[in-house]
């Protein structure tokens, strides 16, 4: 009887065991399942930001060049009236016309979040910055909607254009229409307009330059993650 009663524990604990190292292959494969998705998505998110940081320079360049075009204006516009209309109408055109589009995209690190996968994420550093990055980009849009609103679709400027349009002006690529040739120069409400415009370029900019050190910080903890 004690021989059986042995035998049978023996199966029993044989069976238990069994089933304990099933459920720890199961768990332990579950959880490379699962850092396996992670780690593509952060992959997927590394590349969409690499993208994204391209646009981001672009949109720096644009509303840069913007805020120089209107430092011109109100520093020389007088002077150009006189003697370079070409210049005061390129200048003028582009600080009407520079405009860009905030793409707010989140769609990675929705998936992260929704998961469950961003607490699988051991630099902590890295879950931060997502946070803030994800939390700014609203504020981002907004700023962006604004500037449109303000300036882009503003017609204030419209009086002053002739209906020819051209390609190029010194070497500058861009669509430009010419200052009208017997349109008066800008008045005071007029140029405190193009200094407005200007700041409000310069503004962006800077929104769109932390944007970039934003973008870049994250690549390089994403970096620190995959790695590990």
């Amino acid at each position: 009887m004690k021989k059986y009663l042995i035998r049978y524990l023996l199966e029993f604990l044989v069976i238990v065991l069994g089933i304990s190292i099933s459920f720890y292959v199961e768990k332990k494969n579950a959880i490379a399942y699962k850092e396996e998705l992670k780690s593509e998505s952060l992959k997927k998110m590394k590349s969409n930001l690499l993208k994204e940081l391209d646009g981001l320079h672009f949109d720096v360049g644009v509303h840069s060049q913007a805020s120089d075009f209107s430092n011109i204006i109100y520093e020389r516009g007088k002077l150009l009236y006189n003697e370079d209309k070409d210049s005061l109408g390129f200048y003028l055109s582009y600080l009407k016309d520079a405009g860009t589009v905030f793409v707010h995209n989140e769609e990675e690190y929705s998936a992260l979040v929704n998961s469950g996968l961003i607490e699988l994420i051991e630099n902590r550093e890295l879950v931060s910055l997502l946070q803030e990055k994800y939390s700014d980009q609203t504020w981002y849009e907004k700023n962006n909607h604004l500037l449109l609103e303000m300036y882009l679709r503003d017609n204030t400027f419209d009086k002053f254009f002739s209906s020819e349009n051209r390609r190029l002006h010194k070497n500058i690529i861009g669509y430009w229409t010419s200052y009208k040739p017997n349109m008066r120069y800008l008045n005071d409400l007029e140029i405190n307009k193009v200094s407005q415009s200007g700041l409000a370029h310069s503004f962006y900019a800077n929104l769109m330059r932390l944007a970039i050190r934003q973008d870049s910080l994250i690549i390089k903890e994403i970096d620190k993650e995959l790695a590990e």
